[in-house]
């Protein structure tokens, strides 16, 4: 009985020799690399940065009162009638900021460096909104700095995934 408990292998089978195939999947899986969480986060959040975008532009292509009357009203007024503009600009980021979320989730470098740069663009963009929609600001670029925070933390991660060819 002890030698049967004993002879369990790594192929799992009882008194058997590993097989070439176990051997095989044991290493694959030790060279396989792991994504950290914070770029997982990071993706996610880029996922949200691009909705929130294409929501916003939805509200300034479609000149929503609230926004013009909020603009107007803290000295903003010259920029309420160009809101159609802010809107494409909207819509591109959010495709970009989603582009940049699933390149991100792909461990390609093109993601990191795309998504840097969305996160810091959506951030001074959304500075200029802080007088007339403060909560809605605060939140993206809240969101922005947790999306560069994750980035800027598993850039070594992105440089693995360079090495083992996953750009």
């Amino acid at each position: 009985m002890s030698e049967t408990v004993s002879s369990f292998n790594q192929a799992g089978s009882v008194g058997a020799a590993p097989t070439a195939g176990a051997m095989e999947q044991a290493q694959s899986v030790s060279t396989e690399i792991r994504r950290p969480g914070l770029v997982t986060f990071a993706a996610i959040m880029m996922f949200v940065n691009g909705g929130f975008s294409l929501v916003w532009a939805i509200q300034e292509i479609s000149s929503a009162s609230w926004i013009r009357a909020n603009l107007d009203g803290f000295g903003y007024a010259n920029l309420s009638s160009y809101l159609w503009a802010w809107g494409i600009l909207d819509l591109v980021l959010a495709g970009i900021a989603i582009y940049a979320g699933i390149d991100i989730l792909r461990g390609r470098a093109f993601g990191l460096i795309v998504g840097l740069v969305i996160a810091g663009v959506s951030a001074t963009r959304w500075f200029f909104y802080l007088p007339a929609a403060s909560w809605t600001a605060v939140v993206i670029i809240a969101v922005d700095v947790l999306v560069i925070y994750g980035l800027v933390s598993g850039a070594e991660y992105f440089e693995r995934m360079k090495l083992h060819g996953g750009s």
